[in-house]
């Protein structure tokens, strides 16, 4: 029978454009045209809708990597899934992370005993203008995942521990787009706060996520429950949404006996900014067996990757103390920073996935932030 073998290699990254590390990586043989499903990465700049720094690595990398496959740049989404979050202040390293898989000769009934990693991909309908943040978007981004477990080949939904999403957001040009349809949107502020439509078609996303795993009933979703009740929320969805896309792009990751990989992944929820032990569960949960305290540096040597939502409570408070993040007007930036700084202060490492900023959100509980980590396992 055929099984999965799943790789992933991060890349620090210069500058937006900088594709040097993913070159060594081919010219090393680590990542193959026929293997590559998708690039997963933090990228430096606003983290806005008009972000240029992540389009601007958008289109740097869908070139590399249409030269690579041999193929025409427009066809690149067809074989690899992009999911890039701007922003990386603080002590987030901009990085590509190349996610391969292949599929390798496994013999029949060779079930392992314990799980190790699978990847799926897909790609949305198109959303329009007028489904961005809405129903629209939440059932299309259900239909992805759904195809993106089939391609992993996952079944039940507590073996998936983390979906990465990427979404159209709003500009100037679809709000007029839809308008001259005679089409309504969701919000005409572009931004990430508690109106902007970028955090609308965030946590639409997230639903949609919810949604087809089971995480939150169809009949509790409605184009009103968007940005209202925090109730409903996924414990694995990580979205993101840019200006520059008019598909929702999915990449589901989760554990199968089958799969002939090294590697294992594993996620957990922190209760708020400050909680560590959140991230070191997480850590856990992917096979680290350290049991108080930090990770050592043998454990931190198999540590591959970790992934984290940083989203701003909708509280003045942490654990019944005031703090004034509510009111500054750099919490978008600052909010990513505290979680990049809180997985840093675990892992003793920078080049950690954080995306965030956004004020409540329906990734993650209220309050509490998602975290994942793949780890290479110990036999």
């Amino acid at each position: 029978m055929k099984a999965q073998r799943v790789e992933m290699f991060v890349c620090p990254s210069a500058t937006p454009a900088d594709t040097s590390g993913l070159q060594r990586l081919a010219d090393a043989g680590k990542i193959k045209p026929e293997t590559l499903v998708a690039l997963v990465g933090k990228t430096e700049g606003t983290g806005a809708h008009d972000d240029w720094g992540r389009v601007w690595a958008d289109v740097a990398l869908r070139e590399w990597t249409a030269k690579f496959l041999g193929i025409q740049v427009e066809d690149v989404a067809k074989q690899v899934i992009f999911v890039l979050s701007g922003g990386c202040p603080g002590v987030i390293t901009p990085h590509i992370a190349a996610v391969t898989r292949e599929w390798i000769e496994a013999p029949e009934g060779n079930a392992q005993d314990d799980k190790r990693l699978v990847v799926g991909r897909a790609g949305s309908d198109a959303i329009a203008p007028e489904e961005v943040g809405r129903m629209g978007m939440i059932r299309k981004v259900a239909e992805a995942t759904h195809r993106a477990m089939a391609d992993a080949a996952l079944s039940d939904p507590k073996d998936v521990h983390l979906v990465m999403v990427k979404v159209p957001g709003l500009t100037t040009s679809s709000i007029k787009d839809a308008e001259s349809r005679g089409k309504t949107v969701v919000s005409h502020d572009l931004t990430f706060g508690p109106e902007g439509a970028g955090a609308y078609a965030n946590d639409a996303a997230a639903l949609g996520v919810a949604m087809a795993l089971g995480e939150v009933p169809e009949s509790s979703l409605s184009d009103e429950a968007v940005r209202r009740n925090w109730d409903l929320y996924s414990e694995v969805a990580m979205t993101s949404s840019g200006g520059e896309k008019r598909h929702g792009e999915v990449v589901v990751f989760g554990n199968s006996n089958t799969s002939q990989s090294p590697l294992r992944i594993g996620h957990s929820v922190t209760r708020d900014f400050i909680d560590a032990e959140g991230v070191r569960k997480a850590l856990r949960s992917a096979g680290l067996h350290f049991k108080d305290g930090l990770p050592d540096e043998a454990d931190l040597t198999r540590l591959v990757h970790v992934f984290a939502k940083s989203v701003i409570p909708g509280s003045d408070q942490v654990r019944g103390q005031r703090i004034t993040l509510l009111d500054d007007a750099d919490a978008y930036q600052i909010g990513k920073a505290l979680g990049g700084m809180l997985v840093a202060s675990v892992t003793g490492r920078t080049t950690n996935y954080v995306s965030g900023g956004e004020r409540n959100s329906h990734q993650g509980p209220p309050g509490g932030n998602i975290v994942a980590a793949v780890v290479r396992a110990d036999s």
